[in-house]
């Protein structure tokens, strides 16, 4: 059963980083540990947290979190967290840097390493420290959502933690930081939100709150990220974007579905997450399409489109328009074992909640479909 409503305190608008502060007093933060990435420190994201707080130095900063976060940056974290005697943590940009900062603070009340945790939430016995997320792209709504994705190396299938306890303290979601997002992170962020959204709506738990929603997201997608991606200023455009960003975050917590499981499969490589599932979600839906038609009727409906059977190509055609390949091997993803690979994800977590749960045969054919170049 999932929960109809678990979300943080949320602070959404522009210039909603302004109550980052008093936020920090409210968690009761002396000495918070702010988690980040080499690319937001150089693009001077970091300046203006520091410039809100009215710190003249700033607080102390992690900023070692890869691509795809891993366990050596999470132990890395951990220890400075540990050594520099902090207690919170605030994490600004996109959704490794936020995952990376949930582990950190779940091993700061927890012995280590994080490899204890992932796909063993039962081991999870206390609250992490208190996290602030701050996005500074919309897409993975990791923000709200009580779960990180955390590689065991650079070249690695992500593994999964997931409890409520996890679900960060405060999220200020300010669309500001993303009216610099290149064209292409804007679209494959943006489309990672849609897929949170429509596996969220498809998963078969019964959750009207949740549904609704994932189906406001789905809209807002459809409506705003092209011209999101046309002219990256458009301040209602991103707006909006973000809003979905966070629909899709609450979206997951009735499951996600075999564009996830595909796209975990395929994440040994070190591409990116988002665009991985947003290549895979077209197929996954064609599929879908046949399996569960009433709700692929809904999601028409939310789309614009007369019929479930329109939303793959609906997808698709969203896909190309903002730049998007339509195949994993068009990502530079090699030859592998298509048994494996196959095999892995019909075996995947994300699969429990999926309305239909495609067999091995069924992968193999989606990921054979994917795999050309």
């Amino acid at each position: 059963m999932a929960p109809l409503m678990q979300v943080p305190r949320i602070h959404f608008d522009f210039g909603a980083i302004a109550v980052l502060g008093e936020e920090i007093a409210c968690q009761k933060m002396k000495r918070p540990l702010l988690v980040t990435d080499r690319t937001l420190i150089d693009v001077g994201a970091i300046e203006r947290v520091s410039a809100v707080l009215g710190a003249s130095s700033g607080p102390a900063v992690f900023a070692e979190v890869p691509p795809n976060p891993t366990a050596d940056a999470v132990g890395l974290g951990a220890s400075l967290y540990r050594d520099g005697r902090h207690d919170g943590l605030i994490a600004v940009g996109g959704g490794s840097v936020i995952d990376c900062a949930k582990a950190i603070a779940l091993l700061a009340t927890h012995p280590g390493p994080i490899s204890t945790y992932l796909g063993h939430a039962d081991r999870i016995v206390t609250a992490p420290a208190p996290l602030i997320a701050v996005p500074t792209t919309a897409g993975t709504g990791s923000e709200v959502s009580r779960g990180c994705g955390i590689h065991p190396d650079g070249r690695s299938r992500a593994h999964g933690t997931n409890h409520p306890l996890m679900v960060p303290s405060v999220a200020v979601c300010d669309p500001e930081p993303t009216l610099s997002l290149p064209e292409r992170l804007t679209a494959a962020t943006g489309l990672d939100a849609l897929s949170h959204c429509i596996e969220g709506f498809l998963a078969n738990a019964a959750n009207p709150l949740v549904d609704a929603i994932a189906l406001d997201g789905v809209r807002r997608i459809f409506t705003h990220l092209r011209r999101a991606v046309e002219d990256g200023r458009n301040r209602e455009a991103r707006w909006h974007v973000m809003m979905a960003a966070v629909a899709g975050g609450v979206s997951i917590y009735k499951g996600l579905g075999p564009a996830h499981a595909i796209a975990n499969t395929c994440g040994d490589r070190g591409l990116h997450h988002g665009t991985l599932v947003t290549v895979a979600l077209p197929p996954v839906l064609r599929l879908m399409a046949v399996k569960v038609p009433q709700k692929m009727s809904a999601l028409a409906d939310a789309i614009g489109v007369a019929g479930g059977t329109a939303v793959p190509e609906s997808v698709a055609t969203l896909n190309a328009a903002v730049g998007m390949p339509d195949t994993i091997g068009a990502l530079g993803y090699g030859s592998h074992d298509l048994y494996e690979m196959a095999h892995d994800a019909a075996t995947s977590f994300f699969n429990r909640s999926t309305p239909y749960r495609p067999t091995t045969d069924d992968y193999r054919r989606l990921i054979s479909e994917l795999m050309r170049a």
